[in-house]
């Protein structure tokens, strides 16, 4: 039987409390669907009739009810009946809101991730017709290398895959006349790069043809921010001269405000760069990018690239054999190579979250669906179908979706607010709420409810009615249907968890072991600066390296410092020069196989001062100098490799790989310790060069002092006192630039962390309150084994065995999907294997102690139930 008369309704409805509320909805539908009393007495009469003549026939609507106000009434009161519920039982929504706030905001702080890398257009117009040039390296394996002017003017030339072609390169100036000296971060550009890439001038104009012509007027544009940082965005600077390098440049105009995204963000100025085509081929540091024909794909631009990479290996062999090219999209080009690996893995850790989120809610509404049983029985006996009693189901769900989601974005806020602050790169300046997320958001706080609430709804529907009504409150077990679902989703739920620690675990071993990875040289307690010498001050080298020596003299004897070294990039954290290298006596396997090194000029106290070990030989003396027989101290991975070892490199001569005649043959009088590469997996084969023997316009000065922090403006006020012209830039302590350069990898363990934290926590809430509902729906069943004799332990033992059988079940699958999800995430570990036994049975333990920990209350709680008053539950 699925329906009752009409009155017997109206009666039940007087003497059971649970479903009064739902008649009300029916009562008004009969006899107030219209103002007028005659309508509504008619309504009343054919209500009454159908009642008499068809028993089991649902209340009809009003005559003159249109179907669609129905619907809209009947929307609208499961809206406000879902409402009341939630504010009736505010313990149980606020779990449910909170479990549902915390997936969503993770979930949408990765989308905004994702929005920027793949959805959010970028500024460049039609930047899928937009190319990048690449050069590939064979022999140390990059395929992301930048070009040589001379070659960019080949492909220039050459090229008719690509309507135009630009080229662009970083570079600094140095600001001077107006207060102090300021080093400003700049790109030299071919003067069509704007043209290229669509960009326009917000005031004045942008280049023009020509002005990267040698011999051509200095221009220049400002970025946006430049000009409002530091001149307040004041139009009649167009046309002034700013002095840099010593030289006048006319202010062209000021470039628009949608370029400075990312490290483009960071630009002061945009110059012409010269286009010499007598600049080395071997030089590369220029970017290369262009706008495809129409029609063009980038696959038949790069095979052209690789055709032309090809001929000019032909014709300068001395400088591109073995050089390839390639063509990328722009979306390529902006990504680093793990990238997408990092991507992929944290949107799979948020929808495995989202998962047991939901897994963890699906089983509170089925607990409480069960609690409801009677309710939704009444309802169905009065006549509403399986399809009024889903929705009302989902209708529930749905309102506490959107005040989930609504909260989960402010969690979205909060989450990307603290990733900013602890962040160093721009790039997670671009990651904002925009309104991209706001319909990611909006979306999944709609249908997530779908997903934990549509399996509960059915289930509840589909009861038999006439078992439904005879139940009494007594605590019976439920049915085995409810139990299967629920064990189902917790087994999930603790799988789910196991993966996402297993990747977390690996992760943390993985910044644990790069943490604890030797670098080479010691980086505490000093303090870093960067200086750049004018070049319109100092023009012969005997000039630079004279100021270098006041400079370092005068920091050197200012109080608490230990010694003062230089540089000219930091080791480790600096951009490596890797040259080509001539070693006397050396043969190379293949003719295309050349020595190589990465190159570095530093002081003669360098060493002492980063307290790189010199191993054999000596180090450089204020006696190396111009005048002095040219020397060079290597590496101990470059003598092993290129010298025969550690004894035999001194004296070995040695010479950079110069295409002209001008050949300047080095002995080497020192082996140096292995200071690590950047990402810190190996060492590379190194030379250093004398600073006196090879003066370098931009040094990185290396204090070491037992208290840096008191010296910063102590050692700034001594580089003003050598000479005011001289910028000062990027100073602070080497742990700190190490803290820098480490900021984005650990904001990305850190976000696997809090992601697999809290899949933990769901996990073991999820767990506990499926094993509490199993103890209070056996009361009964309890209090008779323990009638019969079972003591507190057999009881114990019961409820443990399959809770057991549970986290045994979770814990292997999750431990099949954690090493899966491990080995697809190999090239991004450091230092540990996908497989490392340590994170596996660590990671384990952890689990099943938080599963068990979780699950002994409730057992508790089970072994003290009194055997009389569990018996006297009707």
């Amino acid at each position: 039987m699925s329906e009752l008369p009409l009155v017997a309704r109206w009666l039940l409805a007087l003497v059971d409390p649970a479903v009064r509320e739902f008649v009300a909805g029916d009562l008004e539908e009969s006899y107030r669907a219209d103002s007028r009393p005659r309508a509504r007495g008619r309504a009343m009469l054919e209500a009454l009739h159908a009642a008499v003549h068809n028993p089991w026939r649902p209340v009809p609507r009003s005559v003159n009810e249109p179907e669609g106000d129905s619907i809209m009434r009947t929307v609208i009161q499961d809206l406000v009946y879902g409402a009341r519920l939630l504010l009736r039982q505010p313990g149980y929504s606020l779990v449910i809101i909170l479990t549902l706030a915390l997936a969503i905001g993770a979930n949408a702080v990765i989308f905004s991730f994702t929005n920027v890398l793949l959805i959010r257009p970028l500024p460049m117009k039609h930047q899928e017709s937009l190319g990048w040039i690449f050069t590939i390296d064979p022999q140390r394996g990059g395929d992301r290398g930048s070009s040589s002017l001379p070659d960019f003017l080949d492909l220039r030339q050459s090229l008719h895959s690509f309507e135009s072609i630009a080229a662009v390169t970083a570079s600094t100036l140095t600001m001077t006349g107006r207060g102090d000296a300021m080093r400003l971060s700049a790109n030299k550009t071919t003067s069509n790069l704007f043209d290229v890439w669509g960009l326009s001038a917000v005031a004045g104009r942008a280049f023009g043809p020509g002005d990267d012509a040698p011999g051509a007027e200095h221009v220049v544009v400002l970025s946006h921010q430049f000009w409002q940082r530091q001149f307040g965005g004041n139009p009649t600077i167009i046309g002034q001269a700013l002095t840099l390098n010593g030289e006048p440049y006319t202010v062209r105009g000021v470039l628009t405000p949608e370029i400075e995204i990312g490290n483009l963000s960071q630009i002061d100025l945009w110059v012409p760069l010269t286009l010499d085509p007598e600049l080395p081929r071997d030089r590369r540091e220029y970017r290369v990018t262009g706008r495809l024909r129409p029609g063009t794909t980038i696959a038949q631009a790069s095979a052209e690239v690789g055709e032309v990479a090809k001929r000019l290996e032909r014709d300068h062999p001395e400088t591109n054999r073995g050089w390839g090219g390639r063509v990328a999209s722009t979306r390529e080009s902006i990504t680093g190579k793990d990238t997408w690996v990092v991507l992929s893995l944290l949107m799979l850790v948020v929808g495995f979250v989202l998962l047991i989120a939901c897994a963890n809610i699906a089983n509170l509404v089925l607990a409480r669906a069960t609690a409801r049983r009677r309710e939704i029985a009444v309802r169905t006996a009065l006549g509403a179908s399986r399809w009024r009693v889903v929705r009302q189901l989902l209708t529930e769900s749905v309102i506490s979706g959107v005040v989930g989601g609504a909260l989960g974005l402010g969690f979205a806020y909060a989450g990307l607010w603290i990733v900013k602050a602890a962040a160093y790169e721009p790039f997670f300046e671009l990651v904002t709420i925009d309104r991209n997320v706001l319909a990611f958001t909006a979306a999944l706080s709609l249908l997530t409810p779908f997903v934990f609430s549509l399996l509960p709804a059915l289930q509840s529907a589909n009861r038999d009615v006439n078992t439904a009504l005879k139940e009494g409150a007594a605590l019976t077990g439920g049915d085995v249907r409810g139990r299967r679902s629920r064990s189902v989703l917790v087994a999930s739920q603790l799988a789910l968890a196991m993966a996402l620690l297993i990747v977390s675990g690996l992760f943390i071993r993985s910044m644990i072991a790069y943490a604890r990875t030797p670098l080479g040289f010691d980086p505490s307690s000093i303090l870093t600066l960067q200086v750049e010498i004018p070049e319109w001050r100092y023009r012969s080298d005997a000039s630079v390296t004279e100021y270098y020596d006041r400079l370092l003299a005068r920091v050197a004897a200012m109080p608490g410092v230990q010694s003062v070294g230089a540089i000219d990039r930091l080791p480790v954290l600096g951009i490596q020069r890797i040259r080509n290298l001539v070693i006397d006596g050396y043969a190379t396997g293949r003719p295309d196989e050349k020595p190589w090194a990465v190159m570095s000029t530093a002081t003669e106290a360098f060493f002492a001062t980063a307290r790189v070990p010199i191993l054999a030989g000596r180090a450089f003396t204020p006696h190396d100098d111009s005048g002095a027989q040219p020397v060079a101290i290597v590496s101990r991975a470059m003598a092993d490799r290129y010298l025969g070892g550690l004894t035999r490199a001194a004296g070995a001569r040695i010479a950079l790989d110069d295409p002209s005649a001008n050949r300047r043959w080095l002995i080497v009088v020192g082996v140096a310790g292995d200071v690590k590469r950047p990402d810190l997996t190996g060492t590379d084969p190194e030379i250093y060069l004398p600073a006196r023997q090879n003066p370098a316009r931009g040094l990185v000065l290396m204090v070491r002092a037992p208290q840096t922090t008191a010296l910063t403006s102590a050692v700034r006020g001594e580089v003003r006192a050598a000479d005011a012209d001289v910028a000062v830039y990027k100073m602070r302590t080497l742990d700190e630039a190490f803290n820098d350069d480490l900021s984005s990898s650990r904001i990305l363990i850190g976000m696997f962390i809090a992601f697999a934290l809290l899949a933990l926590i769901l996990a073991a809430g999820g767990l506990y309150g499926v094993v509490a509902y199993s103890v209070s729906r056996r009361v009964q069943e309890i209090g008779i084994r323990m009638a019969l004799g079972a003591i507190s332990a057999d009881i114990r033992r019961l409820i443990l065995r399959q809770t057991l059988v549970l986290v045994v079940i979770g814990l292997s699958i999750g431990l099949t999907g954690g090493a899966v999800i491990a080995r697809l995430s190999s090239s991004i570990l450091f230092g540990v294997s996908a497989a490392d036994p340590v994170t596996y049975s660590t990671v384990t333990a952890v689990l099943a102690f938080v599963a068990l920990a979780a699950a002994y209350v409730p057992v508790r709680r089970a072994t003290r139930i009194d055997p009389i008053v569990a018996l006297r539950v009707q």
